[in-house]
């Protein structure tokens, strides 16, 4: 008689793995999550609560399906015979569907749970998915590792040796990628914006504004004051200047310049200036709008404009609006803007 063969899945590793209670621990953490939800993430917006619901959706799709694996398992363990080789091949491919199903399970719950945490510390603006992304990368990679040694007893460590030269090779070819990665992930350790937040990075002569919409592992994305989409490498906007708009106790303040000939009344000038700031919406009174007149020219006077606009996405509508109504204003009280003058002197 001839001897069984080997199968490919060892059954005795399987059974050693397969037991209630990790099963009903990995379904605690997701009931956990869940309440978690329920008590502290109830006064999120909508469109969070609209993730986080598709989050559970999906999770509940996975656990269900790894409850019905883990439930065939034992079944196929219970009723299935020993005397041949079908119930326990089959057994152990369906163990180990079940084992990495498990796994995915944990990692998604985990997902959330970063989330969650993210969320809880961040009620008012966004979270970057390069975080979230990262970490269930990590856990992914490690549970795999030890999927890969229990069952198959492959050793990583010899494995991941002999593979130095190849990780040299790799790494130089994405050395772009993992450059933009690494400076995502210090930004976000370094935290100059988070999202939501209106910022100006400078590199040179080059200058982009925007409102950032999302951290990827490449780049940052901004929404530009004409809702276009800016996307710029992580790596630029680590070695650039970066201004942030939406923090600090003081609203962010833009500035206009008048070109006024000599002669003009300076008080009139000052109040038609100041009432189109009161009169254009957008703009904040506290602090009050004010003039400087802080430099001189041989044809005209330059008046400096400075106002705190409440929403820094609307400046330029807001610059329009008081751009039209001063022109207005200043002609009314007979006071035009300056024109580019040019003095020809003959001489003999």
């Amino acid at each position: 008689m001839n001897p069984r063969p080997t199968p490919w899945i060892p059954l005795e590793k399987i059974d050693g793995l397969i037991h209630l209670e990790p099963a009903l621990a990995i379904a605690g953490l997701a009931v956990t999550a869940f309440l978690i939800y329920l008590v502290f993430l109830r006064n999120v917006s909508e469109d969070r609560h609209r993730n986080i619901k598709r989050l559970f959706i999906n999770l509940l799709g996975y656990l269900v399906l790894a409850t019905t694996l883990f439930l065939t398992y034992l079944a196929i363990r219970r009723l299935g015979g020993e005397d041949t080789d079908t119930a326990p091949r089959i057994a152990g491919y369906v163990g180990f569907a079940t084992i990495v199903m498990g796994a995915v399970v944990f990692v998604r719950t985990a997902r959330i749970l970063v989330f969650e945490y993210l969320f809880i510390g961040s009620m008012k603006t966004g979270v970057p998915v390069l975080l979230v992304n990262i970490s269930s990368l990590l856990l992914s990679i490690l549970i795999g590792g030890w999927i890969l040694s229990d069952v198959f007893s492959i050793r990583l460590a010899p494995l991941l040796a002999t593979s130095a030269i190849f990780s040299l090779i790799l790494g130089l070819a994405l050395q772009d990628t993992l450059g933009n990665l690494f400076a995502g992930i210090a930004l976000q350790l370094d935290k100059p914006y988070e999202i939501g937040h209106w910022i100006e990075v400078s590199q040179g002569t080059t200058k982009w504004v925007g409102r950032v919409e999302e951290i990827s592992w490449r780049a940052t994305v901004l929404v530009g004051l004409s809702d276009e989409i800016l996307s710029i490498p992580n790596r630029m906007v680590a070695q650039g200047e970066v201004t942030n708009y939406s923090v600090g106790a003081n609203p962010p303040l833009r500035a206009l310049t008048f070109r006024i000939p000599h002669g003009a009344n300076d008080s009139k000038v000052r109040d038609a200036l100041i009432q189109s700031c009161q009169a254009a919406p957008g703009v904040l009174q506290d602090p009050k709008p004010f003039v400087l007149l802080s430099d001189t020219h041989e044809s005209w006077l330059p008046y400096k404009l400075i106002y705190a606009v409440e929403d820094f996405g609307r400046q330029t509508v807001i610059a329009n609006s008081i751009l039209q109504d001063a022109i207005q204003k200043l002609e009314k009280n007979g006071i035009p803007l300056a024109g580019p003058r040019l003095d020809i002197t003959k001489t003999t």
